[in-house]
């Protein structure tokens, strides 16, 4: 995450997760990635280490960018599975549950799709045109309504940790051949904070998933 002022809420909605995790006879490794922030994040996620000491924090030394801050997580991770979540709270922390029980099932790759968005129409406009070009140039089984979040089995592990591939996690794993059990969700409007994914941000992305690949 980026200067998010979320983490109040996300520590809370994380505390009830975790006791879902603890009913299925499984436990949580977090793993805080803060991607430079100016904020006093970093401060606030080291009180939540002193409260959880397993708990994860690496702060990088200035903002990279998500991918690179994924992939920097990825190095730590020693769990059987892992997700990738947003700090935004966007995408709703409950569907994981809903994936471990696929991942749970024999899945080693499971996906959210995002078949509805509260977002601006011109998101809305941006995002068809990209999946658009991801399926017609690239992989055409990719989802169409696109995701972020994502849990894989640590099978797939190595090969997104050691990729010099540093564009687009979530369509090189579906890139490398791994088939995913699709869940389907509607995606509700942010509910703390503000967008820093600028649409040239967008662009960037765009442009380097289609030539990178």
């Amino acid at each position: 995450y980026f200067n998010e002022d979320s983490l109040a809420p996300l520590f809370d909605e994380l505390t009830k997760f975790e006791r879902e995790v603890h009913e299925r006879g499984m436990s949580l490794e977090l793993i805080f990635v803060d991607d430079g922030s100016g904020d006093k994040s970093y401060t606030e996620l080291i009180k939540l280490k002193e409260k959880r000491p397993e708990t994860k924090v690496i702060k990088l030394t200035r903002n990279f960018g998500a991918v690179s801050a994924t992939k920097t997580g990825f190095g730590f991770v020693t769990g059987d599975c892992f997700a990738i979540v947003a700090a935004d709270l966007q995408d709703p922390i409950e569907k994981v549950l809903e994936m471990l029980d696929c991942w749970r099932d024999g899945w080693k790759y499971v996906v959210c799709q995002r078949v509805s968005r509260d977002d601006p129409a011109t998101n809305k406009l941006f995002a068809w045109i990209f999946y658009r070009l991801v399926r017609l140039l690239i992989v055409d089984d990719y989802p169409s309504g696109g995701f972020d979040l994502v849990l894989m089995d640590k099978t797939a592990l190595p090969y997104l940790r050691d990729s010099n591939k540093n564009i687009n996690t979530h369509l090189y794993a579906h890139w490398l051949g791994f088939k995913p059990k699709v869940l389907e969700y509607h995606r509700p409007e942010r509910p703390h904070g503000s967008s820093r994914w600028t649409f040239s941000k967008r662009l960037k992305l765009a442009i380097d998933t289609i030539t990178g690949f």
